[in-house]
């Protein structure tokens, strides 16, 4: 009895773990990008298609600029921010931006010509060069999502006036490098640079579904309004993949 008893644990083992790992597979899904186009943008690190979704916001953490673009990628104009190391940028309405400074852990809101209207610095520990890397806005509940890196790997809520709300300790990625909220289900497409991976999560940054991507140094993530095409900016390569989502 006792040999059947444990030959019937072993096999019950070997069973689960299969399955767990089939589903494990199950989640974790491949994306390939349809276009890479060159933009005119130095090491772009962070991205969002303008309000009517005629070009792209980008910004970029080697001249500290701001830069509009079309859908193909040419330069139309761009402005400065005072600060450095530029790290995400998000679009609030038709006339405002959102953009966030890595090493000194500010969150700064603009016009679009470029006029500041607003900064706030956040609390943040760690290394300077592991700090805040991406930026979203919830235009329906008014709230700011954003993304410290690693060393803590943070998701941090804000509301329409910069008050933090909550923060939520993430550790699914090596590192996380770009976010966007996604008003259809109310959850957050995560991008990670190291793990070369998009998370799709809650918007307490619980998992959902990942997506392997095969970018170097993805650092930027946007997604149309009707959900048909994702896009990505590499800091590396400088160049603007489009990825189908049907």
């Amino acid at each position: 009895m006792h040999k059947i008893n444990y030959l019937s644990v072993f096999l019950f083992t070997i069973l689960m773990t299969i399955s767990c790992n089939k589903k494990g597979e199950e989640k974790s899904k491949t994306l390939t990008f349809s276009i890479a186009e060159e933009i005119q943008v130095p090491e772009p690190s962070g991205i969002d298609l303008t309000y009517d979704e005629e070009g792209f916001w980008i910004v970029s953490d080697e001249d500290s600029k701001v830069y509009l673009v079309d859908s193909w990628g040419k330069k139309v104009r761009n402005f400065d921010v005072n600060g450095k190391d530029l790290e995400g940028i998000t679009v609030v309405d038709d006339s405002t931006l959102a953009v966030v400074l890595e090493r000194t852990r500010e969150v700064v809101i603009l016009d679009t010509s470029g006029k500041e209207l607003k900064r706030t610095s956040l609390d943040l520990e760690g290394e300077l060069n592991s700090g805040l890397e991406g930026i979203t806005y919830d235009r329906k509940e008014k709230k700011f999502y954003l993304l410290n890196e690693k060393k803590p790997q943070l998701l941090i809520t804000l509301d329409k006036n910069l008050v933090e709300l909550k923060r939520d300790t993430i550790n699914f990625s090596k590192d996380v490098s770009g976010i966007f909220f996604d008003g259809n289900d109310n959850t957050l497409w995560i991008l990670s640079d190291e793990s070369q991976s998009i998370y799709k999560t809650d918007l307490s940054g619980n998992p959902i579904e990942e997506f392997k991507i095969k970018i170097t140094q993805p650092e930027g993530i946007t997604i149309n309004k009707t959900r048909t095409k994702l896009y990505i900016v590499s800091d590396k390569t400088e160049n603007l993949y489009v990825f189908d989502l049907e």
